[in-house]
């Protein structure tokens, strides 16, 4: 079931990967709608003119009193909630500033909308990486899939998601909790995986590394989904999602990182040796993690469009304009 146009959206994180994404298909499903964004910091990555019609709200969403400035001042009818420290890496030299951030950013979003009496339709922008340890017959992985995260971000995104529904049982707000698996495509920083294999071929190619791409696990599997599918994802849980539901986030197939790798060096100018460096090993990594989206598509009609190797021949091209 649709529901009204949203007029007034909060996208929390919107300066991030993929908050730009989405700032971009919110002005082409909601051309009327007035758009703020919240960040820390000004945008870094989205230029002035790229952010002209959002409303820049720069606050820090751990601090309750400045969550509910951002709430107050925007007033929205519709928030996706992408703020976050996401990166799993990170995760590990910090797991208190990552629950922190991303459970207890969540926590005062939600407080600052009850205080304010708003009900918006809200998008908890969770990941892939809940579902952690992974038995091999539990893929594709589906929404009622016990969580075992094995790393502090699948932790951090764990609670979040949990106090997302236990905001809906407890106070009837409508929240929506969404699990992305693998994003990638151009703009993304290289802590990600696509991004770092991208970056290094571009840097060899420019005569600035020596041609050997370093990597660490290449056997373990991912649901990987360009970006841009990511964005339409997320407007059309917000558009036609059912509050207190889950949804998962990708493909619904499965590509090793040695599939993606290969992938990339196949669009190289020139040849270039793979070696493994086993300080970019996790102390855990499950083997396989592939989504389920069935419930996605059944509520919503969404459906994949963009080709993983195209988009990720694209990213190499960003990376290559990035450090020519």
């Amino acid at each position: 079931m649709e529901v009204p146009t949203p007029s007034r959206i909060l996208i929390t994180g919107f300066s991030g990967f993929v908050g730009g994404y989405l700032v971009e298909q919110c002005r082409a499903f909601y051309p009327d709608a007035r758009l703020f964004g919240v960040c820390r910091h000004p945008p870094s990555r989205t230029t002035a003119s790229d952010a002209q019609d959002v409303t820049l709200i720069a606050v820090d969403i751990t601090h309750p009193e400045q969550m509910r400035h951002a709430v107050a001042q925007s007033q929205p009818d519709c928030v996706l909630h992408l703020a976050a420290q996401s990166s799993v890496a990170a995760s590990w030299a910090d797991p208190a500033s990552t629950l922190r951030i991303n459970a207890g950013g969540t926590i005062q979003l939600l407080e600052a909308l009850r205080a304010e009496h708003l009900s918006p339709r809200i998008i908890l922008v969770g990941s892939g990486e809940q579902y952690g340890l992974v038995q091999p017959g539990e893929n594709p992985i589906r929404e009622e899939t016990a969580f075992r995260p094995i790393t502090p971000y699948g932790v951090s995104k764990s609670a979040q998601d949990l106090y997302g529904y236990q905001y809906f049982l407890a106070y009837g707000l409508p929240v929506l909790r969404v699990r992305p698996f693998n994003s990638f495509g151009p703009r993304q920083t290289e802590m990600f995986v696509v991004a770092d294999f991208a970056r290094q071929i571009a840097l060899i190619e420019q005569g600035e590394m020596e041609p050997v791409l370093v990597v660490g696990n290449l056997q373990a599997q991912r649901d990987f989904l360009p970006v841009e599918d990511v964005a339409r994802a997320l407007l059309a849980v917000a558009q036609r999602g059912q509050p207190g539901q889950a949804y998962n986030i990708g493909s619904g197939r499965a590509l090793s990182i040695k599939e993606v790798l290969d992938l990339l060096l196949s669009h190289s100018r020139t040849p270039i040796q793979v070696r493994k460096d086993p300080a970019r090993l996790r102390p855990v990594d499950v083997p396989l993690l592939v989504a389920d989206i069935s419930r996605l598509q059944a509520h919503t009609e969404w459906e994949p469009e963009i080709d993983v190797e195209y988009a990720l021949e694209q990213t190499l091209n960003y990376w290559r304009a990035i450090v020519a």
